[in-house]
């Protein structure tokens, strides 16, 4: 079945949502020390690649656009802004495991966990150039976008694949 591509962000939206609910409710109803000293690792229930292409693709896009057309208004900057907190969450969820064939292999390596630090850094980083609204530091941003997705993709996916999945390609500057 053909979904829209506003049907698969709501989905990932959801899973997110769902992830959030169910990791504040995963209490033990009994304190014990040994469980307690455990790291926590939750599973999303989705695969990695899903939430690379659904929130890393549709943020960095945008910003990478920015620095080649300015946002106009209000209402674009505010979008782009959305844009630069779905790319610090990204960080965060993907340093998770999901239903991926390779993503508890990935996410138990520390080179997979630093990419996904940076990835969190480079959103708080879009965030803060957005806010201010600084083309500049939104172009580094985006440079620092590259370095993040393609070392990451070198250490651990090559090539560069969406897996089929909502059929976009990324932009190009046009002249």
């Amino acid at each position: 079945m053909h979904q829209s591509r506003y049907g698969k962000r709501a989905a990932v939206a959801l899973a997110f949502g769902l992830f959030l609910i169910v990791s504040a409710c995963d209490k033990p109803s009994t304190y014990n020390q040994a469980e307690a000293s455990l790291p926590v690792t939750y599973k999303l229930p989705i695969s990695i690649n899903d939430v690379m292409v659904a929130l890393v693709n549709d943020a960095a896009d945008p910003i990478w656009m920015a620095a080649w057309q300015e946002p106009k208004t209000d209402e674009e900057w505010r979008e782009l802004e959305r844009k630069a907190y779905q790319l610090q969450l990204a960080g965060s969820l993907i340093a998770h495991p999901g239903t991926g064939a390779l993503d508890h292999k990935w996410t138990a390596k520390p080179g997979w966990q630093q990419w996904s630090n940076q990835l969190h850094a480079t959103g708080v980083d879009a965030i803060a150039a957005v806010e201010n609204r600084d083309l500049a530091a939104i172009g580094n941003i985006g440079d620092q976008l590259v370095e993040v997705c393609e070392g990451c993709h070198r250490d651990f996916k090559l090539p560069f694949p969406t897996g089929g999945k909502f059929g976009e390609l990324s932009p190009v500057p046009s002249e």
